[in-house]
């Protein structure tokens, strides 16, 4: 059994380590996103009494952002940054926002990562424009078939600590929870969701709390369908599985705690 990586998706920084990636560095094995593209990407500055740590997150209303547990877990105050692909450098779609509160899952076991889900409360309600827009849920459990995408600024390989200063996504498939539980064991639950690249394509440090999207057949608009949760210790670009938390189970506990219709 690999050694699970479950909170090592969100680490402490300090600004200078918002660098820019090198030529050609990738969320292992991603892409540039566009302009607008997904719209509802979140960058999250979390502050705990004693550290600060980088998080992705995703916007679901426009008060709400959600993410993991281990993100959330502590923080004193949230930094949050929608409309852009970039961390830094000068955009004037980029909106920063303060959070009012946090909402960690009850059920949270910082041991085995089980629940690992979180929602942030914006301090004021965000405006909607071109490139700030809200996701929404799963409507349905994740299927072995689909082929979610993966969104994050994290490292872009074992060697460079620095995180992409663009936005970076890549294409996945699903990875049956007993094929997964083969290299985690039972650490892997019904509300896991594994995904895996045609070779190492996958999440890394700095992409904790990050989306897993996915268009369904059939379907006009992205879906939140998972929240990074974990990786493998055998390093990011290992050719194990990284994992999530499953967005469906949890979909009336997040519509309870938010108020979403």
């Amino acid at each position: 059994m690999k050694l699970l990586l479950g909170f090592a998706l969100c680490v402490a920084l300090q600004a200078a380590t918002l660098t820019r990636a090198g030529p050609g560095a990738r969320i292992i094995g991603g892409n540039d996103a566009i302009v607008g593209q997904f719209p509802f990407i979140a960058a999250l500055n979390i502050q705990t009494e004693d550290s600060t740590f980088f998080c992705g997150g995703a916007l679901i209303s426009n008060e709400w952002i959600l993410t993991s547990a281990h993100c959330t877990q502590g923080a004193h105050t949230v930094t949050i940054r929608l409309g852009s692909n970039t961390l830094s450098g000068s955009d004037p779609n980029r909106v920063t926002l303060a959070s009012s509160h946090v909402v960690v899952h009850p059920d949270f076991d910082p041991e085995t990562t089980a629940n690992d889900i979180g929602l942030i409360k914006l301090r004021l309600p965000v405006e909607f424009t071109d490139y700030i827009q809200p996701i929404g849920l799963a409507s349905t459990n994740l299927p072995n078939s689909a082929n979610p995408t993966a969104l994050g600024w994290g490292q872009t390989s074992d060697d460079d600590p620095g995180f992409s200063n663009h936005l970076q996504f890549v294409g996945l498939a699903v990875v049956s929870n007993i094929e997964c539980a083969l290299t985690f064991g039972n650490q892997i639950t019904n509300n896991t969701v594994c995904v895996d690249g045609n070779y190492n394509e996958g999440t890394c440090y700095g992409d904790s709390g990050s989306p897993l999207v996915v268009r369904l057949i059939g379907g006009t608009r992205l879906q939140h369908v998972g929240v990074s949760s974990f990786f493998s210790g055998n390093g990011c670009e290992s050719t194990d599985p990284s994992g999530y938390t499953r967005t469906w189970p949890y979909v009336n506990w997040i519509k309870n705690q938010t108020g979403i219709p």
